[in-house]
């Protein structure tokens, strides 16, 4: 996969008078090796980046979803999505790592406030028009310069810090000491809505890997960089495919030979259902299985060449939903609430209808927390997903009488809107047994005949409508003729369909190890292949078979934001 890394196009440097010390002491209050800065001593400087993580925009998508680190490829973040509002530091000495022990101390701690970055903001937006670039496009880089410290360690050198990040979640310094608290933590929610609109996205740390340079003088400080990503995952819905009329989004189903319109689907309503509305752990936990053996937080998913995930990334409630009962009500509340699959009537009820105004694009169905469990829950009660309100217009097949006795069909025009009954091909095997007796010796012989009457992907041509409930009963069961199949009422044409999101590729082994899932950080891109059939008359959603779904798992754009100079 051919990616191209975009990297900062514009420095914003200004000097934020913040006199509040980021250590109250040196590592682990032991002075004996420190500077004392307080009354005029030497000043380290040392600048610390945060990158959000994102997109390769050449990427090439798969046909089926890759999970893993990479996903398959990476998407542009809004500028919602992208911004940091305010941001918490956490400071580590270097002998530490994300997986130390929880009693480990921070050094310290250093809020940014709104203030704070609106400052550089309105700096960044004076240097933009200096030099004309795009916002969307370009990568910005913000530039803090604070002093942080009264006493600093005598021979300090890039390697000397680790930092953990937390953005977008306001003042956190007082919240946690210890790094066991801190990764055991959990926010009360991942992102907020403001008159209707997602922002404010918490974003922490994506890995505990540093690089730096410099010698710590002014001109040349120590310079460390942090990758954070957004805790929040994004599912969108992509058009591709579908045509727009006057709002209206439909689907033309063709014939094998792509040349003839069997039938149209119109879109109606689309409901993210079982959206996870617990939040995750701020760091990211990966083990081996959902009991967590061999756990490493900030851990890397590890998928097969083929794609298949080899670990799982463990939300708080993981173990629960594994060992839960799917009838379990009050888990399935706790972690969906309205969303929960069994009350998907009521959830498209009060969805509005998407608002489409182009099928070029991809459009934002909503935001949801991580929502992992092991392979053998992957069950409809667990597993986030899309329900569709639908109307079906048969152009083919659809008759207003039939003859039983001539086998006559009379064809008929369907009104948008109308009720028709469908007949279905049965699914099954026709089995006959024959007997017959020899009439010499009277000996008895048994011949069985079995006629295969089942289809592995029924053609829309294989299905008749009817205007009428006693027509296709007579259809359904002319023996004479030979047609076997099952009748199905739907009332104005009204159909329902399901697809579960799939976040790693295991194609040949269903159910296995993070297939379904959901991970911060990614978007869940799907695109709708309407092929044959209306959906289930009623929300069914143990039967999604009938509208297949190819699904995309995407990461974010990756958008350098402020440089922390720390002096």
């Amino acid at each position: 996969m051919k990616r191209r890394k975009y990297k900062n196009s514009v420095v914003a440097l200004i000097l934020l008078t913040l006199l509040t010390p980021l250590f109250g002491a040196c590592i682990y209050n032991d002075y004996s090796n420190c500077v004392d800065n307080e009354e005029g001593g030497a000043v380290l400087h040392i600048s610390l980046s945060i990158s959000v993580l994102g997109e390769d925009s050449g990427s090439t998508r798969a046909a089926v979803p890759n999970g893993g680190e990479e996903g398959d490829g990476w998407q542009y973040g809004l500028q919602n999505e992208n911004r940091l509002h305010n941001f918490t530091v956490f400071v580590l000495d270097h002998n530490n790592t994300i997986n130390s022990p929880g009693s480990t101390l921070f050094l310290g701690s250093r809020y940014f406030s709104d203030e704070d970055v609106a400052k550089v903001d309105s700096l960044r937006e004076y240097y933009l028009k200096l030099k004309n670039y795009d916002v969307l496009k370009d990568v910005l880089t913000y530039d803090f310069t604070i002093p942080i410290v009264n006493y600093l360690p005598r021979e300090t050198t890039p390697e000397s810090f680790r930092f953990i990040v937390i953005a977008n979640k306001g003042d956190l310094t007082q919240s946690f000491t210890t790094l066991g608290a801190l990764r055991d933590a959990m926010p009360d929610a991942t992102w907020a809505v403001n008159n209707g609109t997602a922002e404010r996205f918490v974003m922490t740390n994506e890995n505990d890997q540093y690089y730096g340079s410099g010698i710590g003088t002014e001109e040349n400080p120590i310079r460390m960089h942090v990758t954070i990503e957004r805790m929040a995952a994004r599912i969108d819905y992509n058009p591709e495919g579908a045509q727009l009329a006057g709002g209206q989004l439909y689907y033309d189903i063709k014939a094998s030979d792509n040349a003839t319109t069997l039938a149209k689907l119109y879109i109606d309503k689309m409901a993210i259902v079982n959206a996870c509305q617990k939040p995750s752990f701020y760091i990211k936990r990966v083990a081996d299985n959902i009991n967590g053996t061999n756990l490493v937080y900030l851990g890397d998913e590890t998928p097969t060449p083929r794609g298949i995930a080899t670990n799982v990334v463990i939300d708080p409630y993981s173990t629960q939903k594994t060992a839960a009962n799917t009838t379990n009500t009050m888990l399935l509340t706790t972690l969906y609430g309205d969303t929960r699959i069994g009350n998907v009537e009521q959830l498209l009820q009060n969805t509005p209808a998407p608002a489409m105004t182009s099928v070029s694009q991809s459009v934002i169905l909503g935001y949801v927390d991580e929502n992992t469990y092991a392979p053998e829950m992957a069950h409809s009660s667990y597993t986030t997903g899309v329900a569709f309100q639908c109307r079906f217009e048969p152009l083919h097949n659809f008759h207003t009488a039939y003859d039983k006795n001539t086998g006559e069909l009379t064809n008929g025009t369907y009104t948008q809107g109308q009720d028709f009954w469908m007949v279905e091909p049965y699914q099954d095997t026709e089995i006959e047994v024959e007997t017959t007796v020899d009439e010499e010796t009277g000996e008895e012989s048994t011949t069985t005949t079995t006629t295969d009457r089942s289809f592995t992907d029924i053609s829309e041509a294989d299905r008749h409508y009817f205007s009428t409930e006693a027509a296709a009963i007579d259809y359904a069961t002319d023996t004479q003729h030979k047609h076997y199949g099952h009748v199905v009422k739907y009332t104005g044409g009204v159909c329902y369909y399901f697809a579960y999101l799939r976040h790693s590729n295991n194609v040949a082994v269903i159910h296995n190890t993070m297939e379904f899932g959901i991970v911060r950080n990614n978007v869940y891109t799907f695109k709708l292949i309407p092929s044959t059939g209306p959906g289930t008359p009623t929300p069914d959603y143990r039967h999604p078979e009938e509208l297949k779904a190819r699904i995309y798992v995407r990461k974010w754009l990756l958008v350098e934001h402020p440089v922390i100079v720390m002096s």
